[in-house]
């Protein structure tokens, strides 16, 4: 955790925070000192927004869609077993955690051997992986629709517009790779319990008595913060993206 200037080695106190209410025992959590509280505040805040103009940005959630229909269609072929088609082996990392869902083979699957296996993916006999491996392979992301944008303050017309899309897919109005939905949310901080590993997530300010006070409570910043989501539909084509536009038509 970055601190920032204020939060110095001073101001840092891991400690043990006993467990409270009717429960017994101890739970190891982060307690900042007094003169921290600014800095935690702007840690929660910076971390917040960082998720939506980073992590949540139409980019890179548009290549981890992407990348997300590789993966499920590889698991497809393998299913069926077909997995050849994709353009992998039965050796092939992606294909053995798919097969084993072992731990051991998911760490196996670092960003050299995702990234090597897109260029095999490209020249399968699988349309699906490689369009899609081709496209990520390439920075060909598909283009993103801001519902959530569109019907701000309008959960009803959101809700309406889910309906028609999930009818359109099941009509087979769109092919199984021409939309992808995407609804990520953020909680800016949560008050966690003592009983989990979470408990590593809180962070206590200690007060001038040597007491401690969970950060939720004690901020006004941090208690006026909202949870956010967004939802996002992402297209194929321009043709496709023109068929989702109709359909928020008249909400």
């Amino acid at each position: 955790m970055n601190i920032g200037a204020a939060g110095n080695l001073h101001n840092l106190c891991h400690v043990i925070a006993r467990v409270r209410d009717d429960h017994i025992g101890e739970a190891e959590s982060l307690i900042l000192g007094e003169k921290a509280f600014q800095a935690a505040e702007s840690y929660v805040l910076g971390l917040f927004h960082m998720y939506f103009a980073v992590y949540f940005h139409k980019a890179t959630r548009s290549a981890e869609k992407l990348l997300s229909a590789i993966i499920r269609r590889i698991g497809e072929l393998c299913d069926s077993g077909e997995v050849e088609k994709s353009g992998l082996t039965d050796s092939h990392p992606i294909v053995k955690f798919i097969r084993s869902r072992s731990l051991a083979d998911y760490l196996a699957l670092d960003d050299f051997v995702i990234w090597a296996s897109l260029g095999l993916l490209t020249v399968g006999k699988d349309e699906i992986c490689s369009e899609l491996s081709s496209r990520l392979l390439n920075r060909r992301l598909y283009k993103a629709i801001d519902i959530g944008n569109k019907f701000a303050g309008r959960e009803d017309a959101r809700v309406r517009f889910k309906g028609k899309l999930q009818e359109a897919i099941s009509k087979d109005e769109f092919g199984p790779i021409d939309v992808f939905e995407d609804q990520p949310n953020r909680t800016p901080y949560k008050l966690r319990g003592y009983e989990t590993p979470e408990a590593m997530s809180k962070i206590h300010i200690r007060k001038p008595d040597g007491t401690y006070e969970d950060l939720a409570n004690r901020s006004d910043v941090v208690k006026a913060l909202q949870a956010k989501s967004m939802y996002r539909v992402y297209v194929r084509t321009d043709e496709i993206g023109e068929q989702v536009q109709k359909l928020a038509e008249g909400l």
